[in-house]
């Protein structure tokens, strides 16, 4: 299942959008961009330590991959599996 990048919203949520409109949400915390980015190939750059500069660069990363798609991560598929399931009922 291919999911979407969009985000951030008015609070600085990002989400993995499915193409029913439905969306799992991906980072809801400022510490949660480097490993929502990681999905989409960012990694650390080497020798930095500064927890922040590390935030900070994942963020950009993220701005500069909005509209991506990528193959959605189990606990995505997950979620949009129970939100059928729900619609059914």
């Amino acid at each position: 299942m291919k999911v979407e990048l969009t985000g951030p919203d008015d609070l600085g949520f990002w989400y993995l959008t499915n193409a029913d409109g439905n969306a799992f949400p991906l980072v809801e915390s400022h510490e949660g961009h480097p490993a929502a980015a990681a999905l989409f190939g960012w990694q650390a750059t080497e020798g930095v330590e500064d927890r922040e500069a590390i935030i900070q660069d994942a963020l950009v990363f993220l701005m500069d991959h909005i509209g991506d798609e990528i193959e959605a991560p189990k606990e995505a598929v997950d979620y949009f599996s129970e939100l059928e399931e729900e619609d059914e009922e």
